[in-house]
């Protein structure tokens, strides 16, 4: 199995005799820690489509699924992008732990919780949610094309940390609004909707469209949508 999880390496400073070549290298180890504080990460959970059939994915119905497209507008901002191709049939609370302990990882290692967002779409939307149950973390989730009645029928989702949802109502597998997350998500730190019109169903979630890669950045950014 393939990670492509980057994790910082601490920053040593050598003893040195001279006092003035001590200081410099003071000052260029805070500097290069104040960039890396700005750093956004950005983790991105992958539809069910390629833990079948790997980074190639096509649908007959939705067409090719442009992972590598999508990894790189995600990157706007030099915003650090994760992800794992996840082998076939992974299952969603096993790999929700997993990832919970990764971004506890990342946070104890310095890197702020509102630097770390989660992007989920379709059966990467139902890691997301189930990750931000249990992880209390501030973080970033954007849930794409990942509810429906029957979800919400088998799940006991408390959201925790930011979340935004962006749904279309013609994506007929998971197209539903997050009404009902919403309302059992009283300890989230803020919950926003977006309804799109694609009309594509879902396969909005196959390729980088800007209706949902700039919110979902500006989310990342923690920017007003």
């Amino acid at each position: 199995m393939k990670y492509y999880f980057i994790y910082f390496l601490a920053l040593l400073l050598c003893s040195c005799t001279n006092i003035s070549d001590q200081k410099q290298n003071n000052q260029a180890a805070l500097s290069t820690s104040n960039k890396e504080q700005n750093i956004r990460h950005i983790i991105y959970l992958h539809g069910r489509i390629v833990e079948l059939q790997g980074k190639a994915a096509f649908s007959e119905e939705y067409g090719r699924y442009e992972l590598d497209s999508i990894l790189d507008a995600l990157k706007e901002g030099n915003a650090k992008v994760y992800c794992e191709l996840r082998p076939e049939n992974t299952e969603v609370p096993a790999y929700a732990q997993k990832l919970s302990r990764m971004i506890d990882s990342m946070v104890s290692t310095g890197i702020s919780p509102q630097a770390i967002s989660v992007i989920g779409a379709s059966k990467g939307a139902l890691i997301a949610a189930s990750t931000s149950s249990i992880n209390q973390q501030p973080v970033n989730y954007i849930l794409m094309g990942g509810n429906n009645s029957t979800i919400e029928q088998q799940n006991d989702w408390h959201f925790h940390g930011r979340v935004l949802c962006i749904y279309d109502p013609s994506d007929t597998i998971a197209g539903k609004n997050y009404d009902y997350w919403e309302a059992r998500a009283p300890e989230v730190k803020a919950f926003k909707q977006i309804k799109l019109s694609e009309n594509l169903g879902h396969g909005f979630l196959y390729r980088p469209l800007p209706s949902w890669t700039v919110p979902a950045l500006k989310w990342a950014r923690n920017e007003s949508l």
